[in-house]
């Protein structure tokens, strides 16, 4: 019979980065990445409760946002499916929906014409001022706080860990995210 608990047992180290470890232990490092673990989910729920509210999925409101971003005018898909980290087809696809609801037009690109661009309708529009009260109150919530020196600091790091993605996903061999899920905008 396995015993089990026995406190005799360390796990191996998750890091090796000496930076990252404390006295040899990678117990801060673990609770790190459970805690950005943690707040990803969270803010993927609250990103997907004003997604509903808008009657939308989650896809479909990051696309939305990002037009409204970008000024509602002339944004090309190709750019859209770029920030999500998405595929074209899924943003092609995402935007024929919205598209019939009345919140977004296509035209093709006045200057390559072999691509479309989106532009917001003055219901895409209604519909990301009437979110907006509440977009700001969840997010006033969720970054209470921050100051301005760790909303700063909070930039840089988040870039920085984006961009560390790709080294490590070559080394597990995990495809970049096509499914639209994670959050953004």
């Amino acid at each position: 019979m396995a015993r089990t608990g026995t406190g005799n047992y360390s796990s191996p180290l998750t890091t090796s980065r000496t930076l990252l470890l404390e006295d040899g232990s990678d117990n801060k490092f673990r609770l790190m990445v459970d805690n950005l673990v943690a707040f990803a989910a969270q803010l993927q729920q609250f990103r997907q409760a004003i997604a509903r509210r808008m009657g939308l999925s989650p896809p479909q409101y990051n696309i939305l946002m990002i037009l409204a971003h970008n000024g509602g005018t002339d944004t090309p898909i190709g750019y859209v499916a770029k920030r999500l980290r998405v595929s074209v087809p899924f943003v092609v696809k995402e935007t024929q929906r919205l598209h019939k609801m009345g919140f977004l037009e296509k035209q093709v690109d006045k200057k390559d014409r072999r691509r479309l661009t989106l532009i917001l309708t003055l219901s895409g529009r209604r519909a990301v001022e009437k979110i907006a009260p509440f977009q700001r109150d969840v997010n006033d919530a969720l970054f209470a706080t921050l100051d301005r020196n760790g909303f700063n600091n909070l930039i840089r790091l988040t870039n920085g860990l984006l961009g560390s993605c790709h080294d490590a996903r070559t080394r597990i061999s995990v495809p970049p995210m096509r499914s639209g899920k994670q959050a953004r905008g």
